[in-house]
């Protein structure tokens, strides 16, 4: 007999973020070993094949962000968590979530108790909302005291590469951890792509268009580029609520909407350089795509992202727009040197698979 599992989330598909672009990868995978519920915000009707989905209603009130407050059922958490025989946490670490009454109900059941660290939480959330400064700075300690005491009260924390774990000990997460490489599909891969624009280079960004990406400097280091080099091109893959900045005025520019993963791949190809000006990442599952799709990656350095991307071998990492400007400048004039950091990119990632991903989760599940 199969055992339970039960996952908890805040996002799941049609939203497009890493959350769940992992929950679409790893289910099916899941389901052959588990019999899996999901717990989830409710933002669509949409399901995965082969597990339960229970949903509860969400109260967005803010138009500047993507998500929501959570309005999860106490007593559904509780009977789901008494059934199952371990859990995996895929929510965000905050107060009140679903995810706060599973862990105390764990607790009293005496549950395996798992989270998967996708965002450093207290920094996410305080870049996000638009809040007086103040009230910011008094917030994020508040959310990290949280977040010690949840991640503290797991039975591990799952991180997909080291400098996460490191970032966490810092602030005094002091329980196991467990290294859980974050997979790449295979449809992610260097090539012709169907989409063509006219033989520019192609600068671009695949994710949310929201506040903590920074996509004002891709778009301001665009601009002051277009007046000395004419055969570039911005692409933007996705959609969120900044997207207004990206006016229709502008000329050279695509913004494409949320697409499904196999057209993410396809604009993927067409790229040749992917800039990422986030103030805030723990892994960056799009950048991982898109080295896997060979192309020059050039990412502010957070999270985890110098574990993968190399400065000089598969892309660069920069501090501010000035040293964005210069690294872009580099690569437009040096033709030889794009195409070498583009080889080097779709062969430095080729052990990140969603099957290795599964295969490590169940040997933890097997562990505790």
């Amino acid at each position: 007999m199969k055992k339970k599992l039960l996952i908890l989330t805040d996002t799941m598909k049609p939203m497009v973020d890493g959350v769940s672009s992992f929950l679409t990868s790893t289910v099916p995978y899941l389901t052959q070993k588990y019999e899996v519920t999901i717990i989830a915000t409710h933002y669509s009707d949409e399901t995965y094949e082969g597990a339960e989905l229970i949903t509860y209603p969400v109260l967005k009130l803010f138009t500047s962000v993507d998500y929501g407050i959570p309005k999860p059922n106490r007593r559904i958490i509780k009977r789901e968590v008494k059934k199952c025989d371990l859990i995996l946490n895929h929510e965000s670490v905050a107060p009140f979530s679903a995810s706060f009454f599973a862990l105390r109900y764990a607790k009293k059941f005496n549950k395996p108790f798992f989270t998967y660290v996708h965002s450093l939480d207290w920094e996410l959330f305080t870049e996000v909302m638009k809040i007086p400064w103040i009230i910011r700075k008094i917030e994020r300690p508040l959310l990290q005291v949280y977040g010690r005491w949840f991640l503290n009260n797991c039975t591990a924390t799952l991180v997909s590469f080291p400098t996460i774990e490191k970032i966490l000990r810092k602030i005094k997460i002091r329980g196991r951890f467990e290294i859980i490489p974050i997979g790449i599909s295979n449809i992610f891969k260097p090539g012709k792509s169907k989409f063509s624009f006219n033989n520019k280079i192609v600068l671009g960004y695949a994710g949310r268009i929201s506040k903590e990406k920074g996509l004002n400097v891709l778009l301001d280091s665009f601009l002051k580029l277009r007046s000395r080099f004419e055969n570039i091109f911005l692409l933007i893959i996705g959609d969120g609520p900044l997207r207004r900045i990206f006016n229709d005025n502008l000329t050279d520019v695509k913004v494409t909407g949320f697409v499904s993963h196999e057209e993410v791949a396809e604009y993927f190809r067409a790229m040749d350089i992917f800039v990422l000006p986030s103030v805030t990442e723990a892994n960056s599952l799009s950048t991982l795509e898109a080295l896997k799709s060979g192309i020059c990656c050039l990412t502010t350095d957070v999270g985890a992202i110098r574990d993968y991307l190399k400065n000089g071998y598969n892309g660069y990492l920069f501090k501010d727009e000035k040293e964005l400007l210069d690294i872009l400048e580099k690569l437009l004039k040096n033709e030889k040197l794009l195409k070498e950091l583009r080889q080097n990119a779709g062969e430095s990632v080729v052990e990140h698979t969603w099957e290795n991903t599964v295969n490590c989760l169940i040997k933890t599940f097997e562990k505790y």
